[in-house]
């Protein structure tokens, strides 16, 4: 009885640590509006809500793979994206012609919100509602 219940614990935290949040382009279509920002790993101050609607700030993911990061009224950032597990990796296009590419990794989805952050010493995550 005692192995049972031991494989039973092992069978459900294994079950536990394989459940991460997962994207697809098509789950990602559409306007995102940005609700908050965080800096978790350096002093910046995190971005309210109520900053963040003034701003417009957003992010809009369209069925040509095409993506655009809107603040105050501009287009931040632009270019192709591509989704996959908890991974949104994007590649944008820069205003000298060429790209840069980087990625959002995904710690929380669902069909309403998500919740995403780049990595490195400079990472921000953000969350954002469709709209």
């Amino acid at each position: 009885m005692k192995e049972l219940k031991l494989s039973l614990f092992f069978v459900c935290l294994c079950f536990i640590l394989s459940c991460k949040p997962s994207v697809n382009s098509a789950g990602l279509y559409g306007k995102w509006d940005y609700i908050k920002i965080e800096h978790p790993t350096h002093d910046r101050p995190d971005i309210a809500a109520t900053e963040l609607k003034q701003q417009g700030a957003s992010i809009e993911f369209s069925k040509d793979s095409t993506f655009v990061i809107m603040w105050s009224g501009s287009a931040l950032s632009k270019g192709k994206f591509t989704a996959d597990g908890d991974k949104i990796q994007l590649n944008e296009n820069l205003p000298d012609g060429s790209t840069r590419s980087f990625a959002f990794y995904v710690t929380k989805a669902s069909a309403t919100e998500i919740t995403f952050e780049t990595k490195g010493s400079e990472n921000s995550r953000v969350t954002a509602v469709k709209e």
